[in-house]
């Protein structure tokens, strides 16, 4: 029995030196913040899969990818092949009697070394109207030529979007609003 409380006490012993010996130690200052991209940076994208109005339904994301560096101060901030994501926002298909395709896109953010930086911009796309085709099927083949369709719009894989930096954090020159009183 003496043994087993002497080994006891010894591996509480060596716990307790373990946990004063971690809390003794320095701590790592935090590193610093990333160096933030201007608002309005432009940042070059490649679609990289085709988008189409006749599949893409609104909520579907979709990747892209940076097609230029984006460098400031001499140092590279977002490489070539970083993945970017948009969003669709509207996709309506062309329907019957030559309608027209309309697909239109938001851009996210981009996946940086540093982190996700937000991202602004929009790409509107509608396809071709078929009026032309419609009417002369009419004429040829009665009502049915009314099914005829116009083109889809697409987004196609290469097609390149220019997006800009959207900073979330205010500009220190704006004012800021007041914090909650602990009431609310």
């Amino acid at each position: 029995m003496r043994g087993v409380r002497a080994a006891a006490a010894s591996v509480l012993a060596v716990v307790a030196l373990g946990f004063a010996a971690a809390q003794t130690l320095p701590v790592a200052p935090a590193a610093p913040a990333a160096h933030r991209l201007p608002n309005g940076m432009a940042v070059r994208l490649m679609v990289l899969k085709e988008v189409n109005s006749r599949e893409a339904k609104s909520g579907d994301r979709f990747k892209l990818r940076v097609d230029s560096p984006v460098i400031l101060d001499g140092v590279t901030r977002i490489p070539i092949g970083a993945i970017a994501w948009g969003e669709i926002v509207v996709a309506k298909d062309t329907g019957a009697v030559g309608g027209k395709g309309r697909l239109s896109a938001r851009l996210l953010y981009v996946e940086a070394p540093d982190g996700r930086i937000m991202l602004s911009g929009s790409q509107d796309r509608q396809g071709k109207g078929n009026t032309t085709g419609v009417v002369l099927s009419v004429i040829g083949f009665g009502v049915l030529g009314l099914l005829n369709k116009g083109g889809n719009a697409v987004l196609k894989a290469g097609d390149i979007v220019t997006g800009y930096v959207e900073d979330p954090a205010p500009a220190p020159d704006r004012p800021q609003p007041a914090p909650p009183s602990p009431g609310e």
